[in-house]
């Protein structure tokens, strides 16, 4: 499986710790419906919204006009699990 992690870290890894101990391929980008044209193929895309809610937000909703087929999951922490809704068009959240 193929992820493409879209984040603004510098240090993408501690967005999802854990993701270094799956077996899955994980790509990272900017956090921009542009990455998408570089990115080569992918299974899900994982948007890093632990800080900039209102940002991952809109991307999110962007990500859900593009007609692509794969999942989008936001990524979130603790304190954000509030603002999430229907508005996001995310497939899920982690």
């Amino acid at each position: 499986m193929e992820l493409l992690l879209l984040t603004a870290d510098a240090h993408p890894e501690t967005v999802l710790p854990a993701l270094s101990l799956l077996p899955h391929g994980v790509r990272t980008a900017a956090p921009e419906v542009a990455a998408l044209l570089d990115a080569g193929p992918h299974d899900a895309v994982l948007v890093d919204a632990r800080t900039e809610l209102v940002a991952a937000r809109a991307l999110c909703r962007l990500l859900g006009t593009t007609g692509m087929e794969v999942p989008v999951v936001a990524v979130l922490a603790e304190g954000g699990l509030v603002a999430v809704s229907g508005e996001w068009a995310v497939d899920d959240i982690l």
